[in-house]
């Protein structure tokens, strides 16, 4: 038979060539580590016995990776110059390695370079995987800081195109062996060559060095940590440790017996095992060993430790102390605090919950529960002790309504007012989130929806923006995908009544397109909606609970803007100086489109040349021209109108230094997309009411296509006396209980209010309010005229008058600013808000009056 078709040497060739790629494999991991290309070969043939007794499938590949790490541990100088690796970049990623503290970057070439799974990179290692992550954390943020790169997914690309480098390198097949260590004294025959060492020879080597290697650990059975009166500065010394491991176990009965547990209930809770396995490990001779040179980072390992095991007030009182803390740290701090403060609330409801027949309805004590007890004669023992230890769980009352009187909310106040949580520049951001989470439960929401609006501002902005990867931002994702479906497609009695959706709903959803990654979602969602009368959409229909995160993705690689309406127009920023500036730049483009007014020569133009080729229409006294470049407007006027009543606005080179478009400063509301230019005025003090007209919003809704704005204002100067007789006129006729006519200036009522009030003439001041205002006695417009400037005329120094529908329903909304001098020569505003009725526009009740 030929010896080919002998199935037992094709097995044998088979481990030949998987014993062959191991080999290569392990001399490349020693090499990654810093060891000399010349040694890697002496270790392989040092490790081979580690695998005696281990010949499972599955068990050998483990046991070599094991035993090289207990000998790269013990290995003087780990360094080496890169020279093997062909690629200048990839030499500079793997010498940034080899500054790595030794167990860094051992985790760095496992999980993040070699990309071995977590699991298999932490038994080679002889740590759990929780620590394993941990370590890669610190050496991929330092990698980031010594390779010059902030991205991370920049980074772990980078480490990608090292491992492709480190396969291709060919280490010498022979070279002169490494000193053996006591514990390696291996008898060996002469070698055949390495692809003739068959998986089956392992069984037979020796047991002597294995005999020398603890389990999974890196490090031997008689390893001491030194005493003080021995160690060298930095070490950390057997006094040290015990002192450190005292401290836990106090600290553990403390938090225990300040929370009014029993030690069957406190060592149930998640956070309180993850301590104590942690105090395990951080204990271990491995790790001890593994530390034993860096004292500091012991130390720093034990804080966290503690922050694990204390209660939420403890946490706090730990920091209250000490002094800036990196923002990593903050981050794992917040990450321990939040999770603990997840739990203790979900043990402390079911407390309340099951004593919820106890809890009264109201009671001035529920922002003290511990003296809530004196409302509860009869409480149960485990309500009592957990009243009685309430300051230590981080919680208070979320005091919705009376049925879920259960319900509880974090206290990060004294979180908040830590100087680390100050100068941090996302903790705040953080802690507002948390503070009210969960916003909703089985029941329905616990917040009103429109309340979440500035909070899924929030979201984005840290998910989007925040530069640091942390486990705390992974569970703002967990938050946003949550609330994101609950206001779009959660439960249907908290969206539709009667079948369609409910009117508030309509609102915070529109509302919510001011952010492309939910634009994205709702922009369709709700124009089916209004084509059905609120009742259906199929892309509501077809939405799934993880697309917001998918949208969102789109956003921070910035592919999401081709996606939305005018999402993709080439927007650029740009500054103009308006020293000698002649408008060239719009000339010939007024030329064409003042001639046809089509709007469709005003495609892809940039929003700054709309705004220069508006005020140049103006320079040239072409108010035709000016109208056809305002935005469509349920305010904007016929153009029989706007011409019979146009003034030309301020000229804008003679009134301002220069104005500019930012790009970061375009805002979607709704389906339009806005930008504000920015204008600096040759005057140093220039009021609202002379800066508007040269500031107009310039939108875009369709096409690409830039438009101005169209606000209506009027103004007024000082003693005006035109103006205050046609106010005494309409205030007369009011008063003779005749109609205005609907066009009378809204700065008309404004000043005929004002005589109303100063004349206590309810009845006319009444007639001036809007439909929804109802009638209001006589002593609130005395209220009304004793606590605040608006009334008489003495001192009234200016009123302007702006009215637009630049918001996302479209709806008017329309003020009145009154400027008083005051006795003290200090100016003083107040505005009134007005709506425009049928009978033309009236007052609002104003909030707080």
């Amino acid at each position: 038979m030929d010896k080919n078709s002998n199935p037992a040497s094709g097995n044998n060739r088979s481990e030949d060539r998987e014993m062959a790629q191991l080999e290569e494999e392990l001399r490349r991991f020693a090499y990654q580590n810093g060891m000399a290309a010349d040694q890697t070969d002496a270790l392989f043939n040092r490790i081979l016995a580690i695998a005696a007794g281990e010949v499972a499938a599955g068990n050998l590949e483990l046991e070599l990776h094991r035993a090289a790490a207990a000998q790269l541990a013990h290995s003087p100088a780990l360094h080496n110059d890169g020279s093997a690796i062909g690629f200048r970049e990839d030499r500079e990623s793997h010498l940034a390695l080899q500054s790595l503290p030794l167990n860094e970057r051992m985790a760095a070439v496992l999980y993040l370079v070699n990309g071995r799974e977590s699991s298999f990179a932490a038994q080679a290692l002889g740590i759990d995987e929780r620590e394993l992550v941990e370590l890669a954390g610190r050496a991929r943020r330092k990698l980031a800081e010594k390779l010059s790169i902030e991205d991370h997914r920049e980074l772990m690309q980078r480490l990608q195109f090292l491992e492709k480098s480190i396969k291709r390198i060919k280490l010498p097949d022979r070279e002169a062996p490494m000193e053996e260590s006591p514990a390696a004294g291996v008898q060996r025959k002469e070698q055949a060559p390495k692809v003739k060492k068959p998986a089956i020879w392992l069984v037979a080597a020796s047991l002597a060095l294995l005999a020398g290697v603890v389990g999974a650990s890196f490090f031997f059975d008689s390893f001491r940590l030194p005493p003080a009166s021995e160690a060298s500065e930095g070490q950390l010394t057997q006094e040290m440790a015990k002192e450190m491991e005292t401290q836990y176990v106090e600290t553990r009965e403390s938090a225990k017996q300040r929370l009014g547990l029993e030690e069957e209930e406190f060592a149930e809770f998640d956070y309180v095992a993850s301590a104590d396995r942690e105090k395990d490990e951080l204990f271990s001779r491995s790790h001890l060993q593994q530390h034993k040179d860096d004292a500091e980072l012991f130390s720093q390992q034990m804080e966290e430790l503690i922050w694990m095991v204390e209660t939420p007030k403890g946490m706090g009182e730990s920091l209250a102390n000490s002094g800036h803390m990196p923002v990593d740290e903050m981050g794992r701090f917040m990450e321990l605090y939040f999770a603990k403060t997840n739990e203790l609330q979900v043990f402390a409801e079911s407390v309340l919950k099951n004593n919820e027949e106890h809890l009264p309805e109201a009671s001035a004590h529920y922002g003290e529960p511990q003296l809530l007890l004196e409302d509860i004669p009869e409480a149960s023992a485990d309500l009592e002790q957990l009243l009685t230890a309430w300051p230590e769980y981080g919680l208070r009352f979320r005091l919705s309504e009376p049925g879920r009187m259960h319900l509880l909310t974090k206290d990060i106040d004294q979180l908040q007012q830590l100087p680390q949580f100050r100068t941090h520049p996302f903790a705040f951001d953080y802690l507002q989130l948390f503070r009210f989470y969960p916003y909703f439960d089985e029941q329905g929401w616990l917040v009103e929806p429109s309340h979440l609006v500035s909070t899924l501002h929030t979201m984005l902005s840290l998910l989007i923006t925040e530069p640091t990867d942390s486990a705390v931002k992974e569970e703002i994702e967990v938050m946003y995908e949550q609330t994101v479906w609950q206001i779009i497609k959660g439960a249907e009695h908290e969206i539709y009544e009667d079948g369609s959706v409910k009117p508030e709903i309509r609102k915070l959803w529109k509302t919510l397109t001011l952010y492309d990654p939910l634009a994205a979602i709702l922009l369709p969602v709700i124009g089916e909606m209004e084509s059905s009368g609120w009742q259906h959409s199929d892309s509501l229909e077809n939405l799934e609970y993880a697309d917001s995160l998918k949208i969102l993705e789109q956003e921070r690689q910035g592919e999401l803007g081709a996606t939305l309406p005018n999402g993709d127009f080439p927007l650029e920023s740009e500054l103009v100086d308006l020293a000698d500036f002649e408008y060239s730049r719009v000339k010939e483009l007024y030329g064409r489109f003042g001639k046809s007014h089509d709007p469709d020569l005003l495609a892809d133009v940039q929003p700054l040349d709309i705004y220069l080729l508006y005020f140049y229409a103006n320079h040239e006294k072409d108010p035709e021209t000016m109208y056809h470049l305002l935005a469509e407007s349920e305010l904007k006027p016929s153009l029989k109108q706007y011409m019979d009543e146009w003034e030309p606005v301020p000229e804008l080179t003679e009134n301002a230094l220069w104005v500019e478009i930012q790009q970061e400063a375009a805002q979607r509301i709704y389906k339009k997309v806005v930008i504000q230019p920015m204008v600096m005025y040759e005057e140093k003090d220039v009021g609202f009411h002379q800066a508007t007209p040269l500031q107009p919003a310039l939108v875009t809704e369709k096409d690409q296509i830039w438009l101005v704005q169209y606000v209506r204002q009027e103004f007024s100067q000082g003693p005006d006396p035109e103006l205050q007789e046609r106010a005494m006129e309409a205030y007369r006729s009011l008063a003779d209980k005749e109609e205005l006519p609907k066009n009378t200036s809204p700065l008309v009522i404004a000043y005929a209010l004002l005589h109303a009030v100063d004349e206590e003439n309810t009845a006319v001041a009444n007639t001036l309010l809007g439909d929804g205002a109802g009638e209001r006695e006589a002593q609130f417009w005395r209220n009304f005229a004793s606590s605040h400037q608006s009334a008489g005329f003495e001192n009234l120094e200016a009123m302007s008058f702006t009215a637009t529908d630049l918001n996302i329903e479209n709806q008017v909304e329309a003020s009145v600013e009154l400027l008083y001098k005051t006795e003290e020569g200090n100016q003083w505003s107040e505005y009134l808000q007005l709506a425009l009725t049928p009978e033309g526009w009236r007052f609002e009740l104003y909030p707080g009056y």
